[in-house]
């Protein structure tokens, strides 16, 4: 009785230090609930082109216009806030058959944020592009920076997601130092299964992706989207024919690419006003997106393609991939090892009351 009521006397000492230095524990349903991948089958040569963010309309219509051209298939993950700038491009997204993911409502640092405040970015994400596109969202969803940690899982999990995507590959369109060549090189490093990281903003990726289509295209690889590589149940819904034609419209045709140098911009979407920190006690507010972590880029109006709408600064997706993640057995470690130290103050405190 005595050894059992110490076990318990430590577990709830170390459950409260957890509560205070951080959100509660997950759930283990909620944890197991989404799983984190980064590539498909590494047997199966097939590749799956991802295009993040959408703060350009121009320039995603360009790449929407490339993908039909070359009857490719792709997947898309734009940040919902984004979706109303050019709502008419994410209904034909949807009705040419391209899955769209979930890339929350305001591009934050997930793991910055308490377990409800994830979950919100990712739900009202969900509701807002649903909204846009008539149909539902491909239970995907992708962290913005690729930065996530246990509550991401639990927070995709109870938003319905559960699948966690990162990725192994990118064409580090973000960069301002990249010239198109190096961005190509660097999309061209995907193998059997790969998931290739590219953006729906900056003026670099409609130059190289026909370039990128044909590399793998050439090299044996069958361009799919993120559910087919994975496996995934995902049904498009009604689609009908749509023709880059139909996509481009009255939009002017790219300049020549240049020879060198950054592409950049252009930049559509305006950033919410900062908030200020949530009580502990109140609903979390949705951040403003600030600037972006070292190793990417923002993304500014000031490439060839740029409008005088375009007057806001966007945080462009990490493009390294990496990122700090502290999984569900971390915790439970960490549980572990404060029970420990509880249990051995108590230990002490009695040793010295019995002398």
């Amino acid at each position: 009785m005595v050894a059992r009521t110490k076990f318990v006397g430590a577990w709830a000492c170390a459950l409260f230090v957890l509560a205070v230095v951080g959100d509660p524990l997950p759930s283990s349903a909620q944890a197991i609930g989404a799983r984190v991948v980064s590539h498909g089958d590494r047997n199966r040569p097939a590749v799956a082109l991802t295009f993040d963010d959408g703060v350009s309309p121009q320039n995603c219509r360009r790449i929407l216009a490339i993908l039909l051209e070359h009857h490719v298939p792709a997947t898309f993950f734009p940040i919902a806030a984004a979706m109303p700038l050019d709502p008419a491009l994410w209904q034909l997204v949807a009705t040419a058959g391209y899955p769209v993911g979930d890339h929350t409502l305001t591009h934050p640092q997930m793991p910055t944020l308490s377990l409800r405040g994830q979950v919100a970015q990712i739900a009202r994400a969900r509701t807002l592009a649903e909204s846009v596109l008539g149909r539902p969202l491909l239970r995907v969803f992708r962290p913005p920076y690729g930065a996530y940690n246990a509550g991401t899982i639990a927070a995709a999990a109870q938003a319905g997601f559960g699948t966690v995507l990162l990725w192994d590959v990118s064409d580090r369109d973000t960069s301002r130092h990249g010239t198109v060549a190096e961005m190509v090189s660097a999309a061209e490093r995907g193998t059997n299964g790969s998931v290739v990281l590219m953006h729906c903003g900056p003026n670099a990726t409609p130059y190289l992706l026909a370039q990128v289509i044909d590399f793998y295209q050439n090299h044996g690889f069958r361009l799919v989207t993120v559910p087919t590589l994975l496996g995934l149940t995902w049904s498009a819904g009604p689609t009908s024919v749509v023709t880059p034609t139909e996509v481009l419209g009255d939009l002017a045709p790219l300049p020549p690419a240049p020879s060198g140098g950054p592409i950049t911009g252009p930049n559509g979407y305006s950033t919410p006003p900062a908030a200020p920190p949530a009580s502990p006690t109140s609903p979390p507010s949705l951040p403003s997106k600030s600037a972006p972590p070292v190793g990417s880029s923002a993304v500014l109006p000031t490439g060839p393609n740029s409008t005088p709408s375009a007057s806001a600064v966007v945080a462009a997706d990490d493009t390294t991939g990496s990122a700090a993640t502290i999984d569900v057995a971390t915790v439970v470690v960490l549980g572990l090892v404060i029970a420990a130290v509880c249990v051995g103050v108590a230990t002490i405190a009695r040793l010295r009351r019995a002398r």
